[in-house]
């Protein structure tokens, strides 16, 4: 598995779709063209309003509807004409699709985590391997992010690949994955570590999400 992001920036931004009605039934929806919902139109709504107080330079997005209805507040803010690349496109469930995401019987945090990580490495069969989803990813980020301060539009599925690559696995069961929560990665060299920062509505700014007691 790749396991290294080569970006030649300091900094870009993310952002996951608004809620879609997948999403509120907790279903699987990946490669489906899921619009949002009402709620989600909000969601995306409200993140433009918090995108307006950053430098954005640019959008680059999966095609999904769902992602154009998320971008496009922001878009139209900066007056941006966003680019899209199919390789952010959500992981690709085959026939889990539109099924239940399975809950876990657990109820220690460690065995949830250890039940999510195996079917994430190792799905069912069918489902889009995690070589192959990883790969695309970090070639449309690669090809895509050449300037400072790019915001990225995509998935779930997408920025835990991301945080992955960029060698932040621990992440990967946490819940840093809300519909529509801004994210800001930063570092101080080219080839230094990310840090990791979301934004906080009670704190009204972003947070270093690696620094929780900051």
């Amino acid at each position: 598995m790749t396991t290294k992001l080569d970006l030649p920036v300091h900094r870009f931004y993310f952002l996951r779709h608004g809620q879609t009605p997948s999403n509120a039934k907790g279903v699987f929806q990946g490669s489906l063209d899921v619009p949002l919902n009402e709620n989600g139109l909000q969601q995306a709504r409200e993140a433009a309003e918090i995108f307006a107080g950053e430098p954005l330079s640019g959008i680059v997005a999966s095609p999904m509807t769902r992602v154009r209805q998320t971008l496009a507040p922001t878009a139209e803010h900066f007056g941006f004409e966003p680019t899209f690349h199919d390789g952010f496109v959500e992981r690709n469930f085959d026939e889990l699709e539109g099924t239940p995401v399975p809950q876990s019987m657990s109820q220690d945090p460690t065995t949830r985590a250890k039940e999510f990580m195996k079917f994430w490495y190792s799905p069912p069969q069918g489902v889009e391997t995690i070589d192959d989803f990883y790969t695309r990813v970090k070639v449309a980020t690669e090809t895509k992010v050449q300037s400072e301060n790019t915001l990225v539009v995509a998935h779930g599925g997408v920025l835990r690949a991301l945080l992955d690559l960029m060698g932040k696995p621990e992440y990967l069961t946490q819940n840093v994955f809300a519909n529509a929560r801004p994210i800001r990665f930063e570092r101080d060299d080219p080839r230094g570590p990310w840090r990791f920062y979301a934004y906080s509505k009670s704190n009204r700014g972003f947070v270093d999400l690696d620094r929780p007691e900051l």
